[in-house]
């Protein structure tokens, strides 16, 4: 059957399905599709015959604004209640029982980690997996499986449920290196709730312990999950983890070598990313901060949208450069370069060219002022005194002079649907798709009190989204996105 004849089962009118996608599901290198078993004739038969066309929508939204929120992977509501079952006395179990990939536990608390600690580690160290808090774990008499055995029996207390993502993460780095990724969710099964903790695969492995917790983590342990059991790693399985890492060191450098020889001294310059240079020992390119940042945080897979190796175009400006190393720059900001480049993760100009183009153009308006200053290496002192000495209105200096000590903030308390959208987006990205919603939005992060809940690079897409609409539909409502630009500039990169 045709990827186009595929597609026409699994479309959705907010969810379309990539045929790119499909082929990398045939091949089995999208996500751990290589390890589902093909169903067989019986099965598609009784799909193709039972198959009708979907009239709702397989998205959540939110009733009083109808903001669509993507739910996809291994944390998703459909995917997590995939791994329970109701049986014939109408108990939940867990369908899958202990494995390489899921360890179960009775219940959660902060104050016993190791227990969990030491399971997070070994799937990092596997293929990642799911750590289940609520179910009763196996238990065998006389050789026969309990019958309580992975029995949802529910959280005992709120320790998981009141739990920020933040809480999970400290005790997580300040354990482990390099620091495993996970992902936390509460699932309510009606009479119960179960946590759920998903650990990705550390890309780095093997995951050491860089200090004990006094009782289940030593110092220098090394985790690996075996199946039914997080114990520390045989000798074996840590020779297959460094093999296979120094495997994929020489995959990524063969290439290199063989281009370097089919092209000649003459004609090759190397780039060292650590430094920031590509020389060919003669002569030498420097590549700018903000240029390298963005090479460095490429990974490998982010196109998988498209059939076919991937390919990355780097476009950048040669700029010249004096005796002491700073850049010659020509030109001016704009206020559009000043929302722009901040949206972006950008400053192609001197960062101290941004601050005077807010002050001396800027008006009074919410424009950021933060992340600029700390491109040009100034503090909140510092940045005042510079504003002091930027020809323009003194009332106009003094505006922004009180917002730069943090006397005067764009915090603005969120309320009523904004609030909403405020907590939600501690678990996902809300997409506007009017001007209302974009509003809705930028009043939202306009009340962010910290940056702990919501990244970085999460905020500032939902603000590039809500730029774009209102720009195209509202100009005259663009103010409520300045003053969220300017409560995020505040928030990460204000800090006192």
């Amino acid at each position: 059957m045709a990827n186009k004849e595929i597609q026409f089962f699994f479309n959705r009118p907010e969810r379309p399905v990539n045929s790119g996608r499909i082929s990398n599901i045939k091949s089995g290198t999208y996500s751990d599709s290589g390890a589902i078993e093909p169903a067989g004739d019986d099965v598609l038969d009784g799909f193709l015959q039972n198959f009708s066309e979907p009239t709702i929508a397989a998205s959540i939204s939110i009733p009083a604004s109808g903001v669509v929120v993507k739910h996809d992977g291994p944390c998703s509501e459909a995917t997590l209640r995939a791994l329970f079952e109701m049986d014939a006395e109408g108990n939940w179990r867990f369908r899958y029982g202990e494995s390489d990939k899921h360890e179960c536990k009775e219940d959660f608390s902060f104050k016993h980690t190791g227990k969990w600690l030491r399971a997070v580690a070994a799937l990092a160290n596997h293929n990642g997996g799911y750590i289940i808090f609520g179910v009763k774990d196996k238990t065998v008499a006389n050789g026969v499986l309990s019958h309580d055995s992975y029995k949802v029996m529910g959280l005992k207390g709120n320790h998981f449920e009141n739990a920020d993502p933040a809480d999970f993460t400290k005790f997580i780095r300040a354990t482990f290196d390099p620091t495993p990724r996970v992902e936390s969710r509460l699932l309510d099964l009606g009479t119960v709730k179960i946590g759920i903790l998903y650990v990705h695969q550390h890309q780095s492995r093997p995951v050491v312990a860089q200090k004990g917790d006094g009782e289940q983590v030593r110092e220098g342990d090394i985790f690996y999950r075996y199946p039914g059991q997080s114990a520390r790693i045989k000798y074996s399985d840590l020779r297959a983890i460094l093999d296979e890492r120094d495997r994929q060191a020489r995959e990524q450098i063969l290439p290199m070598v063989e281009r370097l020889l089919s092209a000649g001294p003459k004609g090759v310059m190397v780039a060292d990313l650590s430094e920031g240079i590509i020389t060919d020992e003669k002569r030498s390119i420097v590549i700018g901060e903000d240029l390298l940042e963005r090479i460095q945080f490429i990974r490998e897979g982010e196109f998988d949208e498209i059939e076919g190796g991937t390919t990355l175009r780097l476009v950048g400006d040669v700029q010249a450069v004096d005796e002491t190393g700073n850049v010659v720059r020509k030109g001016f900001v704009t206020p559009a370069d000043l929302i722009g480049d901040f949206l972006a993760g950008d400053s192609p100009y001197d960062p101290k060219d941004y601050i005077r183009c807010v002050v001396q153009i800027g008006g009074g308006a919410w424009l950021p002022l933060h992340y600029y200053a700390k491109k040009a290496g100034l503090d909140r002192k510092a940045l005042a005194e510079f504003i002091a000495d930027i020809p323009a209105p003194p009332m106009r200096k003094q505006t922004y002079t009180e917002r730069a000590l943090g006397h005067s903030s764009a915090y603005k308390k969120a309320a009523g649907e904004s609030a909403k959208l405020l907590k939600m987006m501690e678990m996902a990205t809300p997409e506007p798709a009017n001007s209302q919603q974009a509003v809705d939005i930028a009043r939202a992060l306009a009340g962010l009190e910290d940056k702990s809940k919501i990244a970085l690079s999460d905020a500032l897409e939902m603000l590039s989204q809500c730029w774009t609409i209102l720009s195209e539909k509202r100009p005259s409502w663009l103010t409520f996105v300045r003053k969220a630009v300017s409560r995020v500039d505040e928030v990460y990169f204000g800090e006192l």
